[in-house]
């Protein structure tokens, strides 16, 4: 509260005082005296209230602020105007005292032949230096130029792709990669980092810091993905190979049973059914995504023909061959009949794929035949 109020409140004051005195009426001095004193303090608050809430505001800062993180004054801003100038003067200079010289010689060349000669060297050098810096000026201030318009750009945000940089500013995302390197090497970005991939530009070394952290979490998360994925084939693996091991096995068996019937005719259909299980587990193995197609094959149906040959090999070694054991042996030769038949339809559903690609590999030819006119039909034409 300045002076001018300070007086006005104490004339209002006097005056109260003065009037209650006159009138003897105490209760109305207090209750005057109270209202003045009241709205007094009242006012006061306001202005301290207004005062305090300008002051916050101007002390406030933006959450993103990126000025901290750029040059106030950007490396060239004012070696380039002095370069220019220097350049551009000396240019102008040199230059004329080179054409001077030349005129010179070519008038007064019998005269002054040394000096002339000298004083041209020495032009001619001054003027390359000139040209020079001139060069050099104009290279910095179009590298100001370009900063600036870096930072507008990027506003308030920590980080951004370089080829959205790129198609702002109008430029190859190589040479905005090399300037952006160049920029921080210089101190114009004072906290700049590029990625390893050359893909992002983060402007301050806490966001850096957090990119590569998750940058590391990412890699050993796929690192152990990969270990994962090793251990998960590795697996795989062992199984197929075992589940192959158990298959040759029973191959085995049924060659060592064939081999001791080889005089009866369940003989030859054993023979087959080797073969043809041969067959199966060597596709298997060329193609292990189809164990599961084969796993019943194996685990199952070879076991009970094992088993049913086994007995076929035990009832043929009686002596006595009864009508009994030779329905027996029947309805075994049957049933390897129908196992046979089994397996084939099996094996022959494993090649669906290779049939399937060498049916689309045919088609690819005849079409690039045809375009190329080299099919049957276009001979015939």
């Amino acid at each position: 509260m300045d002076k001018k109020d300070l007086s006005n409140l104490e004339n209002q004051i006097m005056s109260t005082v003065s009037n209650a005195l006159k009138a003897i009426d105490f209760a109305n001095l207090k209750r005057d005296i109270n209202y003045k004193t009241e709205d007094t303090l009242n006012q006061f608050k306001s202005k301290f209230n207004g005062y305090s809430k300008k002051y916050m505001s101007l002390n406030k800062k933006p959450k993103n602020d990126v000025s901290t993180y750029i040059s106030k004054r950007p490396v060239g801003s004012i070696s380039s105007v002095f370069y220019i100038l220097l350049g551009m003067t000396g240019s102008l200079v040199f230059g004329f005292s080179v054409m001077t010289t030349l005129i010179f010689k070519m008038l007064f060349s019998s005269i002054v032949i040394i000096s002339s000669n000298i004083i041209l060297v020495v032009a001619s050098l001054f003027f390359v230096v000139s040209v020079g810096l001139l060069f050099r000026g104009i290279t910095l201030r179009k590298r100001v130029k370009r900063f600036k318009k870096y930072v507008r750009f990027i506003d308030n945000n920590s980080y951004f792709l370089i080829n959205d940089l790129a198609k702002f500013s109008k430029e190859k995302e190589s040479f905005v990669v090399k300037d952006l390197s160049k920029m921080i090497d210089l101190g114009m970005f004072l906290e700049g980092h590029i990625d390893e991939e050359k893909t992002y530009f983060i402007l301050n070394d806490e966001v850096y810091s957090d990119y590569l952290n998750l940058k590391n979490q990412q890699i050993a998360k796929e690192s152990d993905n990969e270990k994962l994925n090793e251990e998960i084939y590795n697996s795989e693996k062992e199984e197929i190979e075992s589940i192959i091991k158990v298959g040759r096995n029973y191959i085995e068996q049924i060659k060592n049973i064939r081999n001791e019937l080889y005089k009866d005719e369940i003989a030859t259909k054993l023979d087959k059914l080797g073969n043809i299980a041969s067959q199966i587990l060597n596709q298997v193995e060329k193609n292990p995504k189809k164990v599961q197609e084969v796993n019943k094959f194996i685990n199952h149906y070879l076991p009970i023909t094992i088993k049913l040959i086994n007995s076929y090999k035990d009832i043929n070694n009686q002596l006595v061959q009864g009508e009994n054991i030779e329905n027996a042996k029947s309805e075994i030769e049957k049933s390897i009949d129908l196992i046979n038949n089994a397996f084939e339809n099996l094996l022959n559903d494993l090649f669906e794929d290779v049939v399937l690609d060498i049916s689309t590999d045919i088609s690819v030819l005849k079409t690039l035949f045809k375009q190329e006119g080299l099919a049957e039909d276009d001979f015939k034409k």
